[in-house]
């Protein structure tokens, strides 16, 4: 199986060392699970869960699924998957998170190379594990509303399009979180406060301590989302993932031509019950260099070269800005961009 994304909170190109299970095994616990199946009825206490819950991988799932169907949030986007027919398994990654292959209709999530128990009897684990598949299921919503954006923007944009995905995805796993400890199931918001983005949950949750309603505004989101940003190595590695993956791009057909507008970003923030939580903030986001600047000297370094082959035509190792030009000297050569 050749995957189209790998990621662990964006979308990034899976390595050689890479191993999945073989989706057409039908092992017990290595074969995907239609969504579908995965949704049947669980007779635990899932605030005291014991390592024998979990005797199999399709535990898990179950798990997983009836969980997240006491999230609103999260609930709706599992249906839009099941609905389109997707199916969700485990590989090792080795990354910790997640893999959508869009062919297979498959979403792959890390096992932590941990046994079912293990995972069971982990609550860091366990959770982990939630979260990630909560960030699976949003990206792969965005994947469902948008076309071939890598093909359609600017290098730059299409780097810009990356972080706000990735932020929105964290940003998402924040909004279900709440509304599984508001369901009575604590256990997981407090892994995400200790987890990396916690200081994306704790200035969500002091922003609704002062005003209750920015829960149905999305105004707490949106100061969520802005967190995101303040921590440059969580948006240099986006970056960097990004860049790796723009790599691949100029070999498949070169870039797009057009720029992300306010109301593409705004677009990004649709939340299931119709609010966008950063409406009106589009080209805020897309021109504050709070949001929009590239400060790590190397992924400049990387963007800058991906502009400059995106724009050479090589003919006999000679490179061209114009490819008019270099067809007029070397009319027998061979004219192919750069990569």
């Amino acid at each position: 199986m050749k995957p189209t994304r790998l990621a662990r909170k964006t979308h990034i190109r899976p390595s050689s060392d890479t191993i999945l299970f073989d989706m057409t095994d039908r092992t017990e616990g290595d074969c995907a699970l239609p969504l579908s199946q995965c949704r049947a009825s669980l007779q635990q206490d899932y605030g005291n869960l014991e390592s024998e819950s979990f005797a199999s991988q399709k535990d898990i799932l179950v798990w997983c699924a009836n969980l997240l169907m006491e999230s609103p949030s999260a609930g709706r986007m599992w249906a839009e998957a099941e609905k389109d027919g997707w199916s969700i398994g485990f590989g090792d990654l080795k990354n910790n998170g997640f893999m959508i292959d869009d062919r297979a209709k498959c979403i792959v999530l890390d096992h932590f190379a941990l046994s079912p128990s293990a995972l069971g009897r982990s609550a860091w684990f366990r959770n982990a594990l939630l979260v990630t598949l909560i960030r699976a299921l949003r990206d792969l919503w965005h994947d469902t509303r948008e076309t071939d954006e890598q093909g359609t923007y600017v290098p730059e944009d299409f780097l810009m399009l990356e972080r706000i995905r990735a932020a929105d995805c964290d940003t998402f796993a924040l909004l279900a979180g709440w509304e599984l400890r508001g369901a009575g199931y604590g256990e997981v918001w407090r892994h995400m406060i200790g987890a990396p983005e916690g200081d994306m949950a704790m200035v969500f949750a002091r922003h609704l301590e002062r005003d209750p309603a920015a829960m149905f505004d999305g105004s707490a989101l949106a100061y969520a989302f802005r967190q995101w940003f303040t921590d440059e190595t969580r948006v240099n590695a986006v970056d960097h993932q990004t860049l790796n993956a723009l790599d691949d791009r100029i070999a498949e057909g070169g870039f797009g031509s057009e720029k992300l507008s306010g109301n593409a970003i705004e677009a990004l923030s649709e939340l299931p019950g119709g609010i966008f939580y950063l409406r009106g903030l589009g080209d805020s986001v897309r021109s504050d260099p709070f949001f929009a600047g590239l400060h790590d000297p190397i992924n400049q370094t990387h963007l800058f070269h991906l502009v400059y082959d995106a724009d050479v035509t090589m003919v006999n190792n000679v490179p061209f800005r114009d490819r008019r030009l270099a067809m007029l000297i070397f009319p027998e050569g061979s004219a192919d961009p750069v990569h």
